[in-house]
């Protein structure tokens, strides 16, 4: 009896770990990498985002639906003056099929405020 407590404690525990209430690393990887490959568009290929910096991350939505991650980058080099401390935000909602990204401010469009 004693082995079927633990083996259920165990069960358990693998399924609330698999259980995330704000979105996956990997999920935020892919927004950065996207944000990168705006950057090397607009600015050109020898142009990185690099040194990104959570400053806030929070939720919204009495259910916690929402998740807003508020960060900084840098730009591995400057472009017409700029080169560090640049806002962005990331917005994930989640749906049925788990989290999406909903708004990222470091899309192609977000990013021609660079040039302004």
């Amino acid at each position: 009896m004693n082995r079927i407590y633990k083996g259920l404690i165990i069960l358990l525990v693998f399924i609330l770990a698999g259980c995330s209430d704000k979105p996956a690393g990997s999920l935020i990887d892919e927004q950065i990498k996207l944000i990168d490959n705006n950057v090397k568009q607009i600015c050109g290929s020898d142009y990185e985002a690099v040194n990104f910096k959570v400053l806030e991350e929070t939720y919204s939505g009495t259910e916690k639906n929402t998740y807003r991650i508020k960060f900084t980058f840098d730009l591995n080099k400057p472009f017409l003056a700029i080169s560090s401390g640049i806002p962005g935000e990331m917005v994930f909602e989640k749906r049925k099929e788990g989290w999406e990204c909903t708004f990222n401010s470091g899309n192609a469009l977000g990013l021609f405020n660079l040039t302004k």
